[in-house]
């Protein structure tokens, strides 16, 4: 199961159409659609009849599927929360999932073509810091996923993450001496009233219409870096900014500076070494992380063959229910089922998500088809390999580990410097361009952490309130879904989640 995001409704469709035409199955999923074709193709998905979902950020907010092992960005996000979110929807079952980002330096200028749409210039300025923090992102030479947790307030301290590109596609070091002075003079010569755009076209020798204009054929610096290329150059002018040689204005239309820094290193001569991913002969294969010591682990090694029968079996039997695959058995259990080969109820019983009611209802039909390909192959039963074990990740995929800092980040201090100035939920959200669940995930942190909230503004009617902290008393509060059901379709989840925080702020709650 796949998901890919765009940009717009149009490159959604066109995706889809395009993955159709190349024989993928795909269903395009945005705001323009009608409500009934959109509630097919989420329920086509859901229910594994159609494994790719071509869709907006629209997409995916009430999707309780566990088992997509790919999420794609097909342009850059506007913001790292919006991203840290959809990508948090690959492999919530454990199993290894990827998550791929498109990144070109063109969809920097679409997403700011909508941000120049803005009428509050409080919100259109918080909406290019997002922006910008989401382009450092993309153009980072060393660990991603420590920039993400650490934009969030979380550590990672060991040297490599062992799950992005960088730390898991070797980079070299080169004598990034030479380019570097030939695109900061570039930036000098022309004046420093231009973006990247520009000056890379003038380091490339370009005949364009705008460079010829002015003059800028006949400056020292054109064409001086024909060799290197434009992306690479684009890389490198992105990484002359994060050590701090280059600064970049804020605006409609970004202008690149030399830094003091970046004068002081021409002035003095200084050398530079910087990193990129190594030519394509010198990489081999990728490298991974250590497998798990004492036993083989179901995550990676099963029988694909059987695994395709099982999942073949577990649809039929999930249609015949009218329910979504992964309510029969998970992608965990089936890899399980297809490594250990259990050939008894006994050992079926062992196997991951087996429950008694399960065993009754699903043991029988399963056990058959493992039987009959594991005598077809000679195969025995394999005792010796250990369910997958079930770490909570964090909503970047990370295992949560003992000791890790859990801090608090800048987005977390906007979040509640808006909520102190009486602003509702979703003038926030519309304030910060995040969705409304995301902005109240930051107040639930943020009370987790002890931080007092001024909430008062934000609550329902008092005869509602007294309604909800009735239902908690009878229901608890450590699962929401008993208390709405308790309370029936009148109230939403938000406004629960609202509540539930307000309370425990009281001291009304005890079961955090």
């Amino acid at each position: 199961s796949t998901i890919i995001y765009c940009f717009s409704r149009k490159e959604t469709e066109d995706l889809a159409a395009g993955l159709n035409a190349r024989g993928f199955s795909a269903r395009p999923y945005h705001a323009g659609l009608n409500s009934d074709t959109r509630r097919q193709n989420q329920e086509d998905f859901v229910r594994d009849r159609v494994p790719i979902i071509v869709a907006t950020i629209a997409f995916g907010m009430g999707i309780d599927k566990p088992d997509i092992r790919l999420v794609v960005h097909n342009s850059l996000p506007k913001s790292l929360e919006g991203y840290y979110q959809e990508t948090g929807r690959a492999g919530r079952d454990g199993l290894p999932s990827e998550c791929v980002l498109f990144y070109s330096y063109s969809d920097k200028a679409k997403q700011n073509y909508f941000i120049n749409q803005m009428e509050d210039a409080a919100a259109q300025q918080n909406a290019r810091q997002q922006l910008a923090k989401m382009v450092e992102f993309a153009q980072l030479p060393t660990c991603r996923r420590r920039f993400m947790l650490g934009y969030f307030g979380e550590q990672w301290t060991e040297e490599s993450c062992g799950g992005c590109d960088v730390c898991l596609e070797p980079r070299e070091k080169f004598d990034a001496t030479e380019v570097a002075q030939k695109i900061l003079s570039a930036v000098i010569r022309t004046g420093e009233r231009f973006g990247a755009n520009h000056v890379i076209q003038v380091l490339s020798g370009s005949r364009e219409k705008r460079v010829l204009e002015l003059g800028h054929e006949r400056l020292s610096v054109y064409g001086i870096a024909k060799d290197v290329g434009r992306p690479q150059l684009r890389e490198l002018i992105g990484q002359l900014q994060l050590l701090g040689l280059l600064e970049q204005s804020e605006g409609e239309y970004p202008i690149l500076a030399v830094a003091p820094e970046g004068r002081e290193f021409l002035k003095q001569g200084q050398s530079l070494t910087l990193t990129r991913p190594q030519a394509a002969d010198a990489v081999g294969t990728r490298r991974t992380g250590p497998k798990e010591a004492g036993y083989r682990s179901a995550a990676t090694e099963y029988d694909e063959d059987l695994f395709e029968q099982l999942r073949t079996l577990r649809k039929r039997l999930a249609d015949a229910r009218d329910v979504p695959a992964f309510v029969v058995f998970g992608d965990v259990s089936l890899r399980h089922m297809a490594a250990a080969l259990p050939q008894s109820t006994e050992e079926f019983s062992r196997i991951h998500g087996v429950g008694r009611e399960k065993l009754g209802q699903y043991g029988p039909a399963f056990l058959e088809v493992i039987r009959s390909y594991a005598g077809a192959n000679n195969l025995p039963e394999q005792r010796d390999v250990a369910p997958i074990g079930q770490p909570p990740v964090d909503g970047a995929g990370v295992p949560k580990r003992e000791g890790t800092e859990r801090r608090l980040g800048p987005t977390h201090d906007t979040t509640r410097e808006l909520l102190s100035q009486g602003l509702s939920i979703s003038q926030i959200a519309d304030q910060r361009a995040l969705a409304e669940t995301t902005i109240i995930g930051h107040l639930e942190r943020m009370a987790e952490q002890g931080v007092v909230l001024d909430m008062e503004h934000l609550m329902p009617t008092a005869e509602r309130l007294s309604e909800i902290a009735e239902a908690f008393d009878v229901c608890g509060s450590a699962f929401l879904r008993p208390v709405w059901e308790f309370l029936g379709t009148q109230f939403t989840y938000d406004e629960l989640r609202m509540a539930r925080i307000y309370f425990r702020q009281q001291g009304r709650l005890s079961d955090l």
